[in-house]
């Protein structure tokens, strides 16, 4: 019963309020998001691997089971070309099956250890290993095995960019004992930003707030805004260090693009509640945690704030 009084309680908050409108006429499409990549796309297979073809249009025609049983037959023939393993592999971690991506992906290195691609695949491989492990010696193992194949990619091709962002982030959360620097991860924005890769204004952002200089980090978020760039943590990281400094505006602006960019995250609905309670706009506060709340049921954070709110009203 309280359950569903809770749920009621949401139900009739959003729908006094209404749904905010877009905070701008841009289309999602249209902004580049830094984040982990999620494969290889089937248009770079194709150009790297004109014999793909076939099978990225069976990708396309949502046939991926029998794209991968028949890649699956071709690894066992004496003339299989690295791009197949390389595209096996992706399946393959994507389905969840590591061990066979591990398989796929060291074959298409060992064919052609000088193709970046192949040892993007097998750092992405290693990535999916990372997310998956347990303990601390396992997520040791596994990240640094993910840093060491991102790092030939980097080597093999400058212009990744999740090469380059992957590093960028090892070397900025990593304790300096264990082999961070803020100063390289500074200098590999910036390369990918002398590159015209303009989704490292915001990773060249978040190194200036981790070394504490708040003024050129946001000047960089900033422009990441101008110039259509996000990323989820970032934007905010950066909007609970602008309402600790009482920075409310461009606390309020971080928020705003994060929720155009990423509408469907419950943590940029729950910190906008957060922003609107400091404001002393309860009702707007309650508003956004229910939102947060639709979007995601089990957060508890956003759970209890609302509750607490309507309590006290």
């Amino acid at each position: 019963m309280r359950r569903v009084k809770f749920v009621l309680l949401c139900f009739f908050a959003m729908r006094a309020l209404g749904e905010p409108d877009a905070a701008q006429n841009l289309r999602l499409s249209d902004i580049i998001y830094m984040d982990q990549p999620t494969g290889i796309e089937r248009s770079v297979y194709v150009a790297t691997w004109p014999s793909l073809a076939p099978y990225i249009a069976r990708l396309e025609a949502s046939q991926s089971a029998g794209v991968e049983a028949d890649l699956q037959l071709r690894a066992t023939a004496k003339d299989v070309s690295d791009g197949e393993l390389n595209l096996l592999a992706q399946l393959a971690w994507q389905r969840g099956s590591l061990d066979a991506a591990d398989l796929a992906a060291a074959r298409a290195v060992a064919l052609q250890p000088k193709q970046s691609l192949n040892a993007f695949q097998q750092a992405m491989v290693n990535f999916a290993h990372l997310r998956r492990a347990s303990g601390m010696v396992e997520q040791w193992k596994w990240q640094r095995w993910t840093r060491d194949a991102y790092q030939r990619t980097f080597e093999l091709d400058p212009r990744n960019v999740s090469a380059r962002y992957y590093l960028a982030y090892t070397y900025m959360n990593t304790p300096w004992i264990g082999g961070g620097d803020m100063k390289k991860a500074l200098q590999l924005s910036e390369g990918g930003i002398a590159l015209g890769q303009n989704g490292f204004y915001v990773v060249r952002a978040d190194a200036h707030r981790l070394r504490g200089e708040l003024d050129a980090a946001n000047a960089d978020y900033d422009t990441s805004i101008k110039l259509k760039v996000f990323k989820l943590s970032g934007f905010l990281d950066a909007a609970q260090e602008d309402m600790g400094r009482r920075e409310w505006d461009r606390a309020k602006r971080y928020l705003d693009w994060a929720v155009h960019c990423r509408p469907d995250a419950t943590k940029v609905h729950e910190e906008l509640g957060d922003y609107y309670l400091a404001m002393s706009d309860r009702q707007q506060a309650q508003h956004s945690y229910a939102d947060a709340i639709r979007r995601d049921p089990k957060n508890e954070s956003a759970r209890k704030k609302f509750t607490r709110l309507v309590g006290n009203t």
